[in-house]
């Protein structure tokens, strides 16, 4: 039996719902509610690290990440190479994601509720900008960099849950302080092993869509990537193990968390198998304290399990989470229980004369069960549906349409209807129709080739 069934099995064992969609704060040290939902609302374009959470865009990726996941079976010549063939390993870049997203229940505070990638609705926005700067390691210049900044409302929805460990006592901390920087982190790669160690701030290898939606399948996230860290702050330790399998292990300050809220820290452990080209399956075990309770019966796991296959024309690919954490702080110490899964496909239907113009189809099936409230503040199943067209035009804009349906079987509702507003109040509704208009401009300039050692 596999790890995963293994984990399955136990996750499942019997479990008493808590009362409460935001929980009860363990210790009024730490501002806010230390065991709370996550609330509605990484920064990812191309990645240094074998394998960061895969911002997946199955074979067409515009920033040009090097990596299994998104490697597709026919490269095209790279037109940034030197006539002595090696690649230039500094890279600069950066993206505005701007649109119109039509909310079906017309609130009034303009809030998708659960959506940290494009929080706001109904209005003409911009979610996100970014720019970044990244060197990627070789052999001649073995260390890496990585430096991205980020300004819209995705990128404060993203940290509205932030800690402020010590509360009104802490300083230099907090969603202000953190909020523009969307990467940081720098390492060191030794060639002949390939071993490699990083330190800082990174976009995660869980689940297989990125916080920044441009390299994404689908401009809306699915439901079980909002239930999972985007960022990590910590250290990595990477290794290749043979040509197919890349191991690694972290070291964090928690989930989703810039700031640290207890004595200990958090772990991450998992690998990625690439068996043939095109196909990438990865597994990953989250672990550790997520609140004040540092003992191991209170901490929280996550096992994420994915896979991608890409042949350039076409793509598809799953994922399935399953979560637990023992909630220490509330009467009886109940069990909450997360779980969830999805389906994506992608099709290329037109491509101009001179690869100018792309035109794909996506689609995506979805289903997240929050049995105790945990993830989303409420007890429910979250059905949801989306098609979509994505248009590359120039390798520099993506034009996308995508309507999405999401239903909740909460008997109270879930989403924000009209003047609705508040996670309590009468009126909330079970059901939600998006329609997405996004335009987004996106460059990367490769430059700088690595000097050769003598």
């Amino acid at each position: 039996m596999s790890p995963a069934c293994v984990l399955l099995a136990v996750l499942l064992g019997p479990a008493r719902p808590y009362d409460g969609p935001q929980g009860v704060a363990a210790d009024p040290a730490v501002e806010g509610p230390a065991i709370a939902a996550l609330a509605p609302a990484e920064v990812t374009t191309a990645p240094v690290d074998p394998a960061p959470r895969p911002e997946a865009s199955f074979g067409d990726r515009p920033d040009g990440a090097d990596h299994p996941r998104h490697r597709p079976r026919h490269r095209r010549r790279d037109r940034h190479r030197h006539d002595d063939d090696r690649p230039r390993n500094w890279a600069v870049g950066g993206f505005i994601d701007t649109g119109y997203v039509f909310d079906s229940n017309l609130p009034d505070n303009h809030v998708d509720r659960g959506n940290f990638t494009s929080p706001r609705v109904n209005e003409f926005t911009v979610q996100l900008a970014a720019a970044y700067l990244r060197h990627t390691p070789t052999d001649d210049e073995p260390w890496l960099l990585e430096l991205a900044g980020q300004i819209g409302p995705a990128a404060t929805a993203l940290l509205s849950t932030e800690p402020r460990p010590g509360g009104d006592a802490s300083q230099f901390t907090g969603a202000e302080v953190w909020q523009h920087l969307g990467r940081a982190n720098v390492g060191v790669r030794i060639p002949k092993a390939g071993t490699e160690f990083a330190v800082g701030l990174f976009s995660t290898p869980i689940g297989i869509y990125s916080f920044w939606s441009k390299d994404n399948p689908t401009y809306s996230t699915p439901w079980h990537l909002n239930a999972v860290p985007y960022v990590l702050m910590g250290g990595r330790i990477s290794q290749p193990l043979g040509r197919k399998v890349v191991a690694q292990l972290w070291i964090t300050n928690g989930w989703q968390t810039y700031g640290d809220v207890n004595r200990l820290p958090s772990a991450l452990a998992g690998a990625s198998y690439t068996p043939i080209d095109g196909l990438t399956l990865s597994q990953w075990f989250h672990f550790g304290a997520e609140d004040v309770d540092n003992r191991p019966r209170a901490w929280r796991m996550l096992s994420d399990t994915w896979l991608v296959y890409d042949v350039g024309r076409w793509g598809m690919s799953a994922v399935f989470d399953v979560g637990r954490e023992r909630l220490t702080a509330l009467f009886d110490e109940p069990v909450a229980l997360w779980m969830g899964g999805a389906l994506t496909g992608r099709g290329r239907i037109w491509t101009s004369r001179r690869d100018r113009v792309r035109w794909d189809m996506v689609g995506r099936a979805e289903a997240f069960w929050d049995r105790d409230a945990r993830m989303f503040g409420v007890e429910q199943l979250m059905l949801s549906g989306v098609y979509g067209n994505n248009v590359t035009l120039f390798d520099h804009v993506l034009l996308r349409v995508e309507y999405r349906y999401d239903r909740s079987t909460s008997d109270t509702g879930y989403f924000y209807r009209r003047d609705a507003v508040h996670d309590d109040d009468e009126g909330l509704s079970r059901a939600q129709h998006s329609l997405f208009f996004a335009l987004t401009g996106y460059f990367e300039h490769p430059f700088a080739t690595p000097r050769r050692r003598r």
